[in-house]
């Protein structure tokens, strides 16, 4: 089916008030700690955004992992963006009614864009 491992690359920007995560595999509930980690380790940045694009497939843990980043980002005064989301999981985001409460954008530059108005 799929390959169980979910590699979490961050992106370097050139600003500190931005992390961008690029995660490259399914988010399960095999491969979500390292997300949780990663997500918790870096908190300077007032804005994180998950590249979503080469995530092929989402679990319900998954989705529970998201929705917690997407809790503790807004109680630290953070923001979350989803990029790139591919339509099997985008399917999976509507049916939970998650996708009412994330900010999901088609593209990096279209995330970026809305989130300096913001």
């Amino acid at each position: 089916m799929f390959n169980e491992q979910c590699a979490i690359i961050e992106v370097p920007v050139p600003n500190h008030t931005e992390q961008i995560l690029k995660l490259v595999g399914p988010l399960t509930i095999t491969t979500l700690f390292d997300f949780r980690d990663r997500l918790r380790a870096q908190k300077a940045a007032k804005t994180v955004i998950l590249d979503l694009s080469e995530v092929p497939y989402i679990d319900s843990a998954g989705v529970g992992a998201i929705v917690n980043a997407h809790v503790s980002c807004a109680n630290a005064g953070r923001r979350l963006a989803l990029v790139g989301v591919m339509d099997r999981v985008q399917t999976l985001l509507k049916l939970t009614r998650v996708d009412s409460v994330l900010a999901i954008f088609p593209t990096l530059t279209d995330a970026e864009r809305a989130l300096s108005d913001a």
